[in-house]
């Protein structure tokens, strides 16, 4: 997954010119980052915080469970986006001021669904001897 969650993420961040930082994170570990390496740990954490923040809010409106967020400021944008299961993807990101937000939230979640697509290669199938029988139903007189 590592390869492909790599693969996904430099995609997505030629694609998407709002973002500025981001990790995408398993559980408490960063699988691919461009935050320095003494910030991951760091991120990856308080991506888990607001997470927390955010399920207790969602709980507390009897609302579905929180699988993205967005938090504006004055320097810029936080964006969080995380499956809903324990220890699934997740990511968060920077974005400069006025980020298109949709445009965003899409690109996050391209990207965990692309790092989590499993490579596989085409199974060459052998054409199926249907026998002379087969044949014979398909001739047809015009």
């Amino acid at each position: 997954m590592k390869e492909q969650a790599e693969k996904a993420f430099k995609e997505m961040l030629e694609i998407s010119t709002d973002l500025d930082k981001a990790v995408l994170y398993s559980g408490e570990e960063a699988v691919v980052s461009n935050f320095p390496d003494g910030l991951q740990a760091t991120m990856v954490k308080k991506a888990k915080e607001l997470s927390a923040a955010g399920a207790v809010r969602a709980a507390s409106m009897g609302s579905a469970p929180l699988t993205q967020m967005v938090v504006e400021s004055a320097g810029g944008t936080v964006f969080l986006v995380h499956e809903p299961q324990d220890d699934g993807l997740g990511m968060l990101a920077t974005a400069k001021k006025d980020s298109r937000i949709g445009l965003v939230f899409y690109d996050l979640k391209t990207c965990i669904r692309d790092a989590q697509e499993v490579d596989e290669e085409p199974i060459d199938e052998e054409p199926i001897d249907e026998g002379p029988e087969a044949d014979a139903g398909a001739e047809v007189e015009a």
